[in-house]
């Protein structure tokens, strides 16, 4: 199946990449294919877990697993509420509940009680996989999940019958594999998965993406990042976000690349296994690569196998890029997208990255730039405005916020409260978060931007900027800095370094220096709690 784009004309000087086709296919298709095509091949590599997976293990553990589920009489739609960290659990976890029709809800590891609680609640999950070491987070509320029926946990606790299940035992046990016919899937309208994000409207809801979503945008990142069946992912960026869970998940097992799973990220041991599994590509954020770059002895690392980093998820100081680049020759390209999308919009193309650019659409993404106050016209080249895309990876709708819906979802275009710009052969340069844009007598000043600027001070190891309210001026911006060893320096020489590179309005009014910068999983900013400091 193609899909067809309304695409309006083209500018004459914008790139444009080729259709795809996208078969009407459920997501579980992309473990069954490559097992029939690459069964030996291996697929997971888990250091931590001590093991190692083919496809065909990891499509036959899966089958195991997803019998399971039909003898507990999971159907098609129920949900599958995952509180577990990387691993190959994730891996059979995931296939399992695509395969009987379920959708996966995934959960941050980092997550408390209360968070636990409303996510399964909300999302009204049957049963909960969850991590044995994470368990105790769980053990206190589970009278408040009356959803949930069953509890698999990992490894390493006694099974309790009728409720409570061990997963290794689930699947070494012969009684226990039941066979059974994955239900039909109606690609565009059945869900696959159901993450949470606080969206554009800035509540924490379930985002509705259905198979074709998955399907769709894994063909579309893949081909924007040119991965191929040869390459070897170094996978650390965490499962439970949309961007591990599209690219590790669905893309490495689409195209039967072998991946290397780090439970947490580790800079120097991400280095080790990239020497020693001889990875070829790294999917990251910002925070790591700041890692990266603050290792002492990353030349005893031999990178030599390595051909592209790509980062995404939050916004990428040039300084950081052009440094590993100087540290480790190998080039590093942004990509762009959100939750909504599933995730990726827009990608450099590798052999024509722009820096400070996330770049073009991916395929079959149409992409315009319009007015942040109305959002009804398009704004003329190079003029700031919110990005909107829409395209085969949209997602459908927030899961019971109807109300919600509108506000992102627009004639199918998506309105993704980011504020950009756009050139004229179509690279897309994004700005700033459009809610966290500070207001300075009439002004709009982004973040990003000042962020950029103070990492290419030589003292400046890690920062972020937020509005700060003031009588006069209504909000004025303040930096948080973290310094570099051995390298004091005063607020004034900051505010001059970025009055000296900025227009008057941006200057820096303030300057705290802190000894981190909160972030979330992604590598995000968590600018609501630096504006509570």
């Amino acid at each position: 199946m193609i899909y067809r784009e309304n695409a309006e004309k083209m500018k004459p000087n914008q790139l444009k990449r080729p259709s795809l086709q996208y078969p009407a296919t459920p997501v579980f298709d992309f473990i069954r294919n490559t097992a029939r095509r690459l069964p030996n091949k291996l697929a997971v590599i888990d250091p931590q877990g001590r093991r190692e997976l083919t496809f065909a293990d990891l499509d036959r553990e899966s089958d195991i697993l997803a019998g399971v589920f039909f003898h507990w009489g999971l159907k098609k739609g129920d949900r599958v509420s995952f509180f577990i960290e990387n691993g190959w659990e994730y891996l059979v976890g995931f296939y399992a509940t695509m395969k009987v029709g379920a959708v996966i809800s995934p959960m941050s590891p980092a997550y408390r009680e209360r968070e636990v609680k409303q996510q399964v609640n909300d999302a009204e999950s049957r049963v909960l996989l969850v991590q044995h070491n994470l368990f105790p987070v769980i053990a206190g509320i589970l009278k408040e999940l009356p959803t949930i029926e069953k509890i698999i946990i990992t490894r390493g606790l006694k099974k309790e019958e009728g409720k409570f299940f061990t997963l290794t035992e689930l699947l070494e046990n012969p009684s226990g594999r039941i066979p059974f016919s994955p239900p039909w899937i109606n690609p565009q309208e059945n869900l696959a998965a159901l993450p949470y994000s606080s969206g554009t409207a800035g509540l924490n809801k379930g985002v509705m993406i259905t198979h074709f979503n998955l399907v769709a945008n894994t063909l579309q990142s893949m081909h924007a990042v040119e991965a191929h069946e040869d390459d070897i992912f170094i996978s650390f960026l965490p499962f439970n976000h949309i961007y591990g869970l599209t690219y590790f998940l669905c893309g490495a097992v689409y195209l039967g690349v072998k991946q290397v799973i780090m439970t947490r990220f580790d800079a120097e041991e991400c280095l080790r296994l990239t020497e020693r599994y001889r990875g070829t590509i790294i999917f990251s954020v910002q925070p790591a690569l700041l890692a990266f770059l603050n290792l002492p002895h990353a030349d005893r690392y031999d990178f030599s196998s390595l051909r592209f980093i790509w980062a995404g998820a939050a916004p990428l100081s040039p300084a950081i890029s052009q440094g590993i680049f100087e540290k480790f020759g190998v080039p590093v390209a942004r990509h762009y997208g959100l939750t909504e999308a599933s995730p990726t919009t827009h990608a450099n193309p590798p052999g024509r990255a722009k820096e400070g650019s996330v770049g073009i659409a991916v395929s079959d993404c149409e992409d315009r730039i319009m007015d942040w106050q109305t959002g009804r016209k398009e704004m003329p080249v190079g003029e700031p405005g919110e990005l909107t895309v829409r395209g085969p990876n949209v997602f459908q709708g927030y899961w019971k916020h109807p109300e919600d819906t509108p506000l992102a979802l627009r004639d199918g275009w998506l309105y993704t409260g980011d504020i950009a710009r756009m050139d004229d052969e179509g690279y897309v340069y994004i700005l700033d978060r459009k809610k966290e844009m500070i207001k300075y007598r009439g002004y709009q000043i982004a973040p990003a931007e000042l962020e950029a600027l103070l990492m290419e001070h030589p003292a400046v190891q890690d920062c972020a900027v937020v509005g700060i309210q003031d009588q006069n001026s209504g909000e004025i911006p303040k930096a948080f800095v973290v310094l570099r060893e051995g390298a004091p320096t005063e607020p004034g020489e900051l505010m001059a370094f970025i009055a000296e590179r900025a227009a008057l309005y941006k200057k820096i009014r303030q300057v705290a220096f802190i000894s981190e910068i909160p972030r979330n999983p992604s590598g995000k900013i968590l600018r609501r709690i630096l504006k509570g400091v």
